[in-house]
């Protein structure tokens, strides 16, 4: 083979792997910096003390979020694409991935590739209250799950967390939450979240609260600090502290009322670095809770089941 067929084979694979590696399985393109992303996409029917899952978002792509780190570029030890894997696709609009699958119809182009769906915005599943009303105007509770990286037992396990909020009759709220599929939280993704959920239901603009545990605690700071007039209260739990440290972002959330939860034990996240987040923000935050136990990396629904601790958030307003 003479050396210009050889260039022209690898430029014809050089251009057919770049184009496979830049058609992501989203094409609307999201709006630049923190301009909120508009969605046209329809909700379904919205039910009493139901639990729906929702779509809106998955067709918008990011094309600036490389910063929030998808898998693959810190470590090779993940499955980097889990979304893949069988029963496991968290576009499936289901909410028992274990027992009631359904298989999403994509309809991706045949260029797709499905390793860039980290760039997609997010699916969410959503509680309703069970005295949920059109007409009325709600809190809402923006959840950040854990973990960087799922499988059907795992995402069937979002759903049971979302139940396992406390809920008082006497203030029923709406919970969010969103699945991600890289390392961080995107704070435009969880904005353009919020935008939708407001589109769709009366929410009270003034009654927005964020909380989350492990890289959800740590995705609190960090979407929290970007986004620093929309949340009311936030709850940080066990926050993880790689790959980089969120203490940076005290001087960013110090004036947002803050309940801090962290295990002494814990040997996934670091307790001494949650510690002097406390420390700093304390301050010149007069509004921060630092409930410490000895659980480990665990105990979560413990605080979420909570009615004096779920009071705490709720009872702030902007």
């Amino acid at each position: 083979m003479n050396t210009f067929f050889k260039k022209f084979i690898l430029l014809i694979i050089f251009n057919y792997s770049f184009a496979q590696n830049e058609c992501p399985p989203c094409e609307i393109i999201a709006s630049k910096s923190l301009e909120i992303t508009k969605s046209k996409s329809k909700w379904p029917e919205l039910k009493k003390g139901e639990i729906i899952r929702i779509n809106s978002l998955t067709n918008i792509y990011y094309d600036d979020e490389d910063i929030y780190w998808p898998l693959w570029k810190i470590s090779n030890i993940y499955n980097t694409d889990w979304w893949t894997n069988k029963n496991s696709d968290p576009w499936s609009l289901t909410t028992d991935w274990k027992n009631n699958y359904k298989v999403p119809d994509h309809n991706f182009k045949d260029c797709v590739n499905d390793e860039l769906r980290w760039k997609c915005g997010y699916s969410y599943t959503l509680r309703l209250p069970k005295n949920f009303d059109k007409d009325k105007r709600y809190p809402l509770v923006v959840y950040l799950h854990g973990s960087v990286q799922e499988s059907a037992s795992s995402l069937t396990g979002r759903i049971w967390s979302l139940n396992n909020f406390y809920m008082s009759e006497n203030d029923e709220y709406i919970i969010a939450g969103p699945t991600k599929l890289g390392i961080d939280w995107s704070p435009k993704k969880i904005q353009d979240l919020v935008e939708d959920i407001k589109k769709n239901i009366k929410i009270d603009v003034n009654r927005i609260y964020l909380t989350g545990l492990s890289m959800g605690g740590r995705g609190t700071f960090i979407v929290a600090s970007k986004l620093p007039d929309v949340f009311a209260a936030i709850m940080p739990l066990s926050p993880h502290h790689r790959p980089y440290s969120y203490l940076p972002l005290a001087q960013k959330v110090n004036h947002i009322p803050t309940f801090m939860h962290h295990s002494t034990n814990d040997a996934t996240s670091s307790f001494s670095l949650a510690q002097k987040m406390f420390d700093k923000l304390s301050e010149t935050n007069e509004n921060i809770v630092f409930d410490i136990k000895n659980w480990n990396h665990s105990g979560w629904h413990l605080i979420y089941r909570d009615k004096e601790k779920i009071d705490w958030l709720l009872s702030w307003e902007k």
